[in-house]
């Protein structure tokens, strides 16, 4: 467990929220939320619990997610956010007022904006370690957004570099 971040005002062009487990608070979290210019949301540590066993798993949660402008999620955690599957859950995601929905499957990478569903595949390769992948892909796709403006091109960029991150077989990343 780390220990909990607080909310520290700013004045930054984009926020992403990526919480691993417990380590923002959601009184933190709105703060975070309602003061950024752009938000990204990587939901995944505010849907994680542990278990007597200390097993981690995802609970439902009605998490608030008004004034979230992008969020990456895989399919447990879109089922845990929505009660949804597939398309289905990211247009509910979308309905939100989200505007970039983005969706990882392994090694398909989803991306709903307004009425369309944008999809890239990784090329097979052995996985030698996944942890950082997605912080990796989240950056490159929100500092892609704010330089380029166009949302193609962040997710095609942020997939080359989450695909040039797995390739290079590094721990820990």
């Amino acid at each position: 467990m780390c220990e909990e971040i607080n909310f520290i005002e700013n004045d930054d062009d984009v926020t992403i929220i990526s919480p691993v487990f417990n380590e923002i608070s959601i009184d933190a979290y709105s703060k975070i939320k309602n003061s950024g210019n752009f938000v990204f949301l990587d939901p995944q540590g505010f849907l994680r619990v542990k278990n007597n066993h200390n097993e981690i798993s995802l609970k439902n949660s009605s998490l608030d997610l008004k004034n979230i402008d992008a969020i990456k999620m895989n399919p447990d955690e879109l089922h845990a956010l929505t009660g949804l599957t597939g398309n289905d859950g990211l247009k509910q995601l979308q309905k939100l007022g989200i505007e970039y929905v983005l969706y990882t499957n392994k090694r398909e990478i989803s991306l709903l904006v307004k009425d369309k569903l944008y999809t890239i595949f990784l090329p097979k390769i052995t996985l030698a370690d996944t942890t950082g992948i997605g912080d990796i892909f989240c950056s490159t796709f929100v500092c892609t957004i704010l330089k380029e403006k166009d949302f193609l091109w962040a997710l095609s960029f942020a997939g080359g570099a989450a695909q040039s991150a797995l390739e290079s077989k590094a721990f820990g990343l």
